[in-house]
């Protein structure tokens, strides 16, 4: 368990199960293969539904602990928390809590989420329904002493709730939240601002500064892909070498900011391993 304690450097690796995993071998022999590769991190796929079984999470929590192998989890696509029926906003609270419950018996730190839809309502009006229904999962894990950071993700659409202003917000009103921030989607979020290493660090500065208390860059979480965007921000993952994310730059902000913690990189699995490579390598680099 790493929570709530600061990592002492970056580790990288891939989101969900490697490519090559063997079929059916489940979470741990993905992390074996995350070791083969020399990757240090995962963070499981809980996108479609809680599939990692209670002893299989006991099971991969010994190995992670024996490696120091950090894991995350990404909770349900199919989260709404400020949706207007009131049975999709339970049903999104028991989806998080239920990914933040199976990640931390796994030994996990993280589960990650994107919050809301702003379907059409400002910020001010939708953030502090986020942060209500947020207090309330948070007291639901309390309840059951589960420990994990909760990591609403930094969106790659202004129609989602997830902009950094809004993300701060929510940091500051609910005591086990850190934000997720995904590097790609404020990319595409402000089709294709910010992509230098002055506006990175200006905005590691800004999340630093805003987020009080919780010492953010020494328990970074952190999402990274090649991404393509348009008028309307994110349009979907591509690999590295086809975007024009200036990956190398980000990387040399990220280490001069001193951060440590977990980059999960969101490849297609056919550049997957030349991705996480190319990001690892240009960490070393920087």
């Amino acid at each position: 368990m790493i929570y709530p304690n600061t990592f002492d450097r970056l580790h990288i690796g891939p989101a969900g199960h490697p490519a090559d995993t063997p079929d059916g071998g489940g979470a741990l022999a993905a992390l074996e293969r995350c070791i083969d590769h020399g990757w240090d991190t995962m963070e499981l796929a809980f996108v479609h539904n809680v599939y990692l079984k209670a002893d299989e999470a006991e099971k991969l929590a010994e190995r992670a602990r024996e490696l120091q192998f950090p894991l995350s989890a990404h909770a349900s696509y199919y989260i709404n928390l400020a949706s207007a029926e009131k049975q999709k906003v339970g049903a999104s609270r028991s989806r998080i809590a239920a990914a933040a419950s199976r990640i931390a018996q796994a030994g996990g730190h993280s589960v990650v989420y994107h919050s809301a839809y702003m379907t059409g309502r400002e910020s001010a009006e939708v953030t502090p329904i986020v942060i209500e229904q947020t207090k309330k999962v948070e007291a639901e894990l309390n309840e059951k002493d589960v420990k994990v950071w909760l990591r609403p993700e930094l969106t790659g659409k202004p129609v989602q709730h997830g902009d950094p202003n809004e993300l701060i917000k929510v940091a500051n009103a609910v005591e086990t939240v850190l934000p997720c921030i995904d590097w790609s989607h404020l990319h595409a979020r402000w089709g294709g601002g910010f992509n230098s290493y002055d506006e990175w660090c200006e905005m590691l500065d800004k999340l630093a500064a805003g987020i009080k208390d919780k010492n953010l860059l020494g328990r970074m979480h952190m999402h990274v892909s090649g991404i393509e965007y348009g008028p309307k921000g994110e349009r979907k993952h591509i690999p590295l070498a086809t975007c024009d994310l200036r990956y190398k730059e980000l990387m040399q902000a990220l280490k001069q900011a001193g951060v440590c913690g977990t980059l999960v990189v969101e490849a297609p699995k056919e550049s997957e391993a030349e991705d996480i490579d190319r990001l690892r390598d240009a960490w070393e680099a920087a």
